[in-house]
């Protein structure tokens, strides 16, 4: 994950997306709220911490949005995974994140103390 698995382009179509489908529950700052958990931080590393980006694809694929879920094209949710990665300050890279599934599940969202 240190190496940059998404560019920042990748990141700012999901950031789009994620205003169009995502920012109604989860909020501008990603925090979410009583119904929904917070996509940055602390909360997100509880729950992610050392999850495969496949397993958050998958889950994010399979509920979201709530009202029609899977509803979004693949490479939407792929950019989508991006754009939270970035602001939970993963690094950059310069290749996008793929969308096939043996990348995904060999990428780990464990944080590393420097």
């Amino acid at each position: 994950m240190w190496d940059g698995v998404y560019t920042d382009a990748q990141a700012e179509r999901g950031g789009m997306a994620y205003q169009q489908a995502c920012v109604a529950c989860h909020r501008e700052d990603l925090r979410g709220d009583n119904n929904a958990p917070s996509l940055v931080g602390e909360s997100f590393m509880f729950l992610w911490g050392d999850m495969e980006v496949g397993e958050l694809d998958a889950k994010i694929q399979k509920l979201m949005p709530p009202e029609r879920p899977g509803s979004l094209p693949a490479q939407t949710y792929i950019d989508i995974v991006a754009f939270i990665l970035q602001k939970n300050e993963f690094p950059a890279g310069t290749r996008e994140l793929g969308a096939d599934a043996d990348s995904l599940h060999a990428l780990i969202t464990t944080k590393v103390t420097k």
